[in-house]
C-alpha cells in the first residue's frame, strides 16, 4: 500500500516537472543542395532548395538515387530522389490549409454583412410593401368614389337629356297652345266686329220701319 502511494507521488512529481520543462519542436523546414551530377563529389549549382518548392521532374536514375529537376527560375541539376515526394509538404499544406481558412473566414463576414444588409433591405421592403399596400387601398377607394361620382353623373347626363327632351314638348305644346290663343283671339274679334255691325244694322232697320208701323194721326182742321 505504501510503495503504491510513494510510486503514484514520485510519477506526480515527475509529469509536474515535466510540464514546467520548456518545451520546443523541429522545423520540418530544410534546404536541400542541387548538384551538377548525380553523387555528392558533383559541385553544388543552388545550395538551399527549400522544403515545399515545386520542381519539374527530367531525368530519373533508380541506380543512383538522383533526379535532374529544373526550379522555377530556370536552373537545372541533379537532387537525391528521396528528398522528392508527388505531395506538397505538411507544413505548406497547413499554411494552404490556413490561408483558405482565412479566405473562408473572410468569406463568412462577407456574407454575414451582406445577411445583414438583405435582412435590411427585406425590411425595407416590407415596409415599402406596407405603404404601397395602403396607396393602393387609398386609390381603391378613390376610384371607387370616382365611379360612383360617375355613375351619378351619367344618372344626371341621362335625367337632363330626358328633361330637354320633355322641355322641347312642352315648348312645343306651348307653341301650339299660343297659336290656338291668337286663332281664338282673331276668332273672338271678327264675332264681335260682326256682333257690331249686326247691331247697326238692326238699329238702322229699327228706325226706319218703326216709323211706318206706327199709325198716323188725322189733322182735325180739314174736317171742321
Amino acid at each position: 500500500m505504501f510503495k503504491t502511494t510513494l510510486s503514484t507521488a514520485l510519477l506526480l512529481l515527475t509529469s509536474i516537472g515535466a510540464l514546467a520543462e520548456d518545451i520546443r519542436y523541429i522545423s520540418d523546414k530544410q534546404y536541400v543542395p542541387l548538384r551538377s551530377g548525380q553523387g555528392t563529389e558533383f559541385r553544388i549549382v543552388h545550395r538551399g532548395l527549400a522544403s515545399g518548392l515545386r520542381l519539374v521532374i527530367g531525368e530519373v536514375n533508380e541506380e543512383s538515387g538522383y533526379t535532374q529537376v529544373t526550379t522555377p527560375n530556370g536552373t537545372q541539376g541533379w537532387i537525391r530522389s528521396q528528398y522528392l515526394m508527388k505531395e506538397a509538404p505538411a507544413r505548406q499544406q497547413l499554411e494552404v490549409l490556413l490561408e483558405r481558412e482565412k479566405t473562408l473566414s473572410q468569406d463568412k463576414d462577407s456574407l454575414r454583412q451582406r445577411y445583414i444588409e438583405l435582412e435590411e433591405s427585406q425590411l425595407q421592403l416590407q415596409q415599402e410593401l406596407a405603404g404601397s399596400r395602403e396607396h393602393l387601398e387609398e386609390t381603391s377607394t378613390e376610384l371607387a368614389e370616382i365611379r360612383r361620382v360617375s355613375g351619378n353623373a351619367l344618372a344626371l347626363d341621362d335625367s337632363n337629356r330626358q328633361l330637354l327632351k320633355e322641355s322641347q314638348i312642352l315648348k312645343s305644346r306651348i307653341e301650339i297652345l299660343e297659336s290656338d290663343n291668337l286663332r281664338l283671339q282673331d276668332s273672338s274679334e271678327s264675332d264681335a266686329f260682326f256682333n257690331g255691325a249686326l247691331s247697326v244694322l238692326l238699329g238702322v232697320i229699327i228706325t226706319l220701319l218703326v216709323p211706318r208701323l206706327w199709325p198716323q194721326r188725322r189733322s182735325s182742321s180739314g174736317w171742321a
